[in-house]
């Protein structure tokens, strides 16, 4: 590369190819994912408002987006009417959140959580969102079949351990225990799953913020949401149990996929996070782009890391705040070298092309070193 970057652009061979002959541009994008990781958007929250606010600026044709958990959050603020202070009040009220315990329960994480979205949608958000002719979203959730629909740990938990179990065996095993349940914009979805169980439900003004909450009410930290409206019966949970960082199995209207990620690898389940071999390889991104920090930026952060749940538990809540403010601004690196790189043409020469049965992250990680 011409210069060390804070962000890597990893691409398949069709988007690689498109760009190195047409460069970026925003009409190549049709669709837009989002990965489920807590704290860990807060390392690409400036490379959010860039696309908001820059790439995507003058967007009019639909563009599609795909999320679960955080992802999910993120992009309901692009569905936003005033998308830019809709993410700028997520950020607030995400750094932002504090507990009177160490050890929060489960029910005070999560009307930490409502209360979070509740202010980023104000009192037309849900409305804008759910009719947002242009974003059109598409909001992952689960519902746990049998125990796995409890409250009671006692029996979620070992529920959730025979799903990890049989997880390691198969991924397909999880249609035993999960449905994916997607929220989305229109009549029909945009994006459809070519694997598990899943059951798709159109978003209205009453279930916007319950699907969004239950896309990142991970079991045992948060509540699940009972029943959004609209949605078959039960108890709603992390869309990241199935969609992690998503296994690229869906299809998705016509032209190329933007990922904004805060990793150069694709976990595509919560229980595949030990299973390197289930990691996505390059043959599955032949129309993706793929933006996230380089390996050698991340190095150089507070505590060396991105930031994740442990720091409520391992930090003082001074020294979360100080850490997570510190890495936000930091990464107005990344979304500057994103920029640049876009606006001079310089990504056709630096992206990294991936292809085959080839590693993303080992390629970032030698590229960017």
């Amino acid at each position: 590369m011409s210069k060390a970057r804070s962000c890597v652009i990893l691409a398949g061979s069709n988007a690689a190819g498109r760009i190195r002959e047409e460069g970026l541009r925003p009409d190549m994008i049709s669709t837009q994912v989002g990965a489920s990781g807590g704290p860990k958007w807060l390392v690409i929250s400036q490379l959010d408002r860039v696309l908001i606010g820059e790439f995507f600026r003058d967007r009019s044709a639909p563009i599609a987006t795909l999320g679960s958990s955080i992802g999910s959050f993120r992009n309901m603020c692009y569905a936003n009417s005033n998308p830019m202070a809709a993410l700028e009040t997520l950020e607030y009220g995400y750094i932002n959140q504090t507990y009177d315990s160490a050890r929060p329960t489960p029910a005070e994480i999560t009307a930490a959580g409502e209360r979070i979205l509740l202010d980023v949608l104000g009192s037309a958000g849900a409305e804008e969102v759910a009719s947002n002719p242009v974003w059109r979203s598409h909001f992952v959730t689960v519902r746990g079949r049998g125990p796995l629909a409890s409250e009671k740990k006692a029996v979620l938990a070992p529920a959730l351990l025979a799903s990890a179990l049989a997880n390691a065996v198969s991924r397909r095993s999880l249609r035993a225990f999960w449905d994916r349940v997607v929220f989305h914009t229109g009549d029909s979805p945009s994006i459809t799953f070519r694997n598990l169980s899943t059951v798709n439900t159109p978003l209205n003004p009453e279930n916007v913020c319950p699907a969004v909450l239950a896309s990142g009410s991970i079991p045992l930290v948060m509540a699940g949401v009972p029943t959004p409206a609209g949605a078959p019966a039960g108890n709603y949970r992390d869309g990241g149990i199935t969609d992690y960082h998503f296994d690229l199995g869906f299809e998705h209207p016509d032209g190329l996929v933007l990922y904004p990620h805060f990793f150069p690898y694709m976990v595509p389940g919560w229980f595949d996070k030990s299973f390197r071999w289930r990691w996505v390889r390059g043959g599955a991104m032949q129309n993706v782009i793929l933006v996230a920090p380089s390996p050698a930026w991340v190095a150089k952060l507070p505590y060396g890391k991105i930031p994740d749940r442990d720091d409520f538990v391992k930090l003082t809540t001074e020294e979360r705040l100080r850490y997570w403010n510190a890495v936000t601004e930091a990464g107005k690196q990344v979304a500057e070298d994103f920029y640049e790189l876009w606006q001079t043409g310089a990504i056709a020469d630096e992206l990294i092309e991936v292809g085959g049965d080839q590693a993303p992250h080992k390629l970032a990680l030698a590229m960017s070193a």
